[in-house]
């Protein structure tokens, strides 16, 4: 198995799908490990429905630990190195040797680089903080809801749009009636800018059906008591804020010298190589331009971090096997965007499509909101 070692750092979408399918590919032919400082994966697609109530954590992680009946070795722990020359990572003072090293760590949030942030507002961009917002809804009785992004780039694009309108559902459906007004805000100038002008301006008309009242190219300066503050001088006041905390690559990776300009990795957008021998990035971490975008990068999404951990799974294999044929990711992707009362869009392109990237908008109906709980059950069950 010499020369066979890989590891894989994080087990989000992209690090267990990348494990899986080199693991499926390779069996005792390599040594697959995952590194990640959780004990379990926490399927973030769901964290809408915990937040309005539709599910329970039990239902929405499952035990990392699965993944060593398949022959996958898990290392729980935080990295504390990334060793580009000595080929190692360093995990609670061990040091792991590679021969090829995926890099899945994703974003980490950074509420405190926004004054008033943290303690104040609410999201969903992980398990603990949608439980905890689900928590204040039952105890919400009404008011101002300021819902929004904080800064650029974040990830899973649809959420906080999504977010906006499961909310106006929430409270317009519940038994208890209270007064209530959504308004939402964000640094973009249109909703799912990558997908460009026309999704986005139809991705607003819904918002506006919904009585949503929504301000864009506004950035998040500071949040005061019962007050956001923009960076133009304007405000908005909330009873309840609910906010995408601005994002930032893990500092490992910075550390390593990994990252360039955009604070972020990298990467040949067809193979997701770094400049670093054997060194491959996928998913949140990663920088990837697009050929002819309707913007610079290709969005931070899970559905991009499973394409790129196919990609790299199956090139891994062919390198280490010497047989099968190399592929290149194509920007393919696609989303759901759930509207409320068993409703959703759907939105499914190719994002390096030239000259401008192929994407269609699906509208809403009660089949794509059926496509999308099959979905979550198909993730759980295949990857576990």
């Amino acid at each position: 198995m010499a020369g066979n070692a890989v590891v894989i750092l994080g087990g989000g979408v992209g690090g267990l799908v990348v494990a899986n399918l080199l693991q499926d590919r390779l069996g005792k032919q390599a040594q697959v490990t995952v590194v990640d400082r959780k004990k379990v994966f926490q399927f973030p697609p769901s964290f809408p429905w915990v937040m309005i109530g539709q599910r329970g954590p039990e239902q929405v992680q499952r035990p990392l630990a699965l993944l060593k009946k398949k022959g996958i070795r898990v290392v729980e722990g935080d990295v504390s190195k990334i060793d580009l020359e000595t080929h190692s990572v360093q995990v609670n003072g061990s040091r792991l040797r590679y021969d090829y090293l995926v890099v899945a760590l994703g974003a980490e949030y950074a509420p405190e680089r926004i004054p008033g942030f943290a303690g104040t507002a609410h999201h969903i961009y992980d398990l603990e903080s949608a439980v905890r917002l689900q928590q204040t809804l039952t105890q919400f009785d009404g008011g101002e809801i300021a819902v929004g992004v904080s800064s650029l780039p974040f990830k899973c694009p649809a959420a906080p749009y999504e977010t906006a309108l499961l909310i106006d559902h929430y409270f317009k459906n519940r038994p208890s009636k209270a007064d209530f007004r959504v308004s939402f805000f964000t640094p973009e100038g249109l909703p799912l800018p990558s997908a460009g002008p026309d999704i986005g301006n139809t991705t607003l008309e819904l918002m506006k059906a919904h009585g949503i009242d929504a301000r864009f190219k506004t950035k998040l300066k500071e949040v005061q008591p019962g007050k956001a503050v923009f960076d133009d001088g304007s405000a908005i006041p909330f009873d309840l804020l609910i906010a995408v905390p601005p994002h930032v690559c893990p500092a490992v990776v910075e550390e390593a010298g990994l990252t360039d300009e955009t604070g972020w990795i990298p990467v040949d957008g067809a193979s997701m190589r770094t400049t670093h021998d054997g060194v491959y990035a996928i998913g949140d971490v990663a920088s990837v331009l697009t050929p002819s975008g309707f913007v610079p990068y290709l969005p931070k999404a899970g559905v991009f971090a499973h394409g790129e951990a196919e990609v790299v799974a199956n090139n891994i294999s062919v390198e280490i096997r010497g047989r099968g044929k190399v592929k290149a990711f194509d920007g393919g992707g696609s989303c759901f965007l759930m509207t409320g009362g068993a409703q959703a869009a759907f939105v499914k392109g190719t994002w390096f499509s030239t000259p401008r990237p192929s994407i269609k908008f699906s509208a809403p109906n009660r089949t794509w909101y059926m496509q999308r709980v099959l979905f979550e059950k198909y993730w759980l069950r295949r990857w576990f």
